[in-house]
């Protein structure tokens, strides 16, 4: 790429139908990238990056900030990608083929309609989103993977296919108005879309159930029936793995001891180890020392 260009970046084909990219890219002038499209479906999730991006030489779309790209693609397609000089660009991609895809439960032509656009022969789709906790999270498990050789492989294919699925549902589930949520009012949902905030804003110091219905406009029996409806965990489950996620997302960043994170989210040391190793395999000590 040049001198002076600082690059962690990598790729691998973990089966042939699924392939993993990641890595950080720093470089004092700015770099082009042409690819083809990944045929199917690609996740791509920007943890930092400054740069636009085409297809087929069509008008370029910028990434400008944190995000979560679903890329789904008919046929062969050029992508053109130019990133901004003195940035950090770093991101983590997965794809899978068209027919792995299918197999595995992401219907292309599903996650097109419902995410309000048409897959088209010949076609290719872009969508985004915001960059969520458990999507920053997973995203950072498989740039810190602390595992090696054949135990790596596996380690990382179950991510990338977690990181496809939690991304996916997030647009399949927006247009059902969340698990099994068909029934609810629209009403009904921006109110449990408030309440979900609440808790977020407040996942330090967890707001009790009758405080979260009051604010949020709902009676407590609404809240938590209608919670766990349309996000398919209860607010406490919610609530718990939001604190997790941010504790992990500290750890990995670095410049934090055990200590200080579990008093960030709220959790006496010895409880805050046993739900981190639960939730993610390995004691928080070990990703502080990553």
């Amino acid at each position: 790429m040049g001198y002076g260009v600082v690059s962690t970046a990598w790729t691998r084909q973990l089966s042939s139908e699924l392939t993993l990219s990641a890595g950080s890219v720093l470089s004092p002038t700015p770099i082009t990238v042409n690819t083809p499209v990944f045929e199917g479906l690609q996740v791509i999730v920007s943890l930092n990056g400054k740069l636009s991006g085409s297809v087929d030489g069509r008008a370029p779309f910028a990434i400008t900030d944190a995000g979560v790209y679903l890329v789904l693609a008919r046929g062969r397609h050029e992508g053109c990608d130019r990133f901004a000089a003195n940035t950090l660009q770093r991101y983590v991609k997965v794809g899978l083929d068209a027919g792995h895809a299918q197999r595995s439960g992401f219907d292309l032509e599903r996650l097109a309609v419902t995410g309000g656009q048409q897959l088209h022969r010949d076609g290719v789709l872009v969508m985004r989103q915001a960059l969520t906790p458990a999507l920053r999270a997973i995203a950072t498990q498989i740039l810190m993977c602390p595992f090696d050789g054949a135990v790596r492989d596996m380690y990382m294919a179950g991510k990338a296919l977690e990181m496809a699925a939690v991304a996916s549902d997030r647009v399949l589930g927006r247009a059902r108005g969340g698990a099994g949520g068909a029934d609810l009012s629209a009403f009904e949902i921006e109110r449990l879309q408030q309440a979900r905030e609440l808790a977020e804003q407040h996942f330090q110091q967890p707001l009790g159930l009758p405080e979260i219905a009051r604010l949020s406009g709902l009676n407590v029996k609404k809240l938590t029936a209608g919670f766990r409806q349309l996000f398919g965990v209860s607010v406490f489950e919610y609530v718990q793995d939001y604190r997790l996620q941010e504790a992990y997302r500290m750890l990995s960043a670095g410049g934090y001891t055990v200590t200080q994170v579990a008093c960030f989210v709220g959790y006496a040391i010895p409880h805050f180890s046993t739900l981190f190793r639960q939730r993610f395999g390995m004691p928080p000590s070990q990703l502080a020392r990553a």
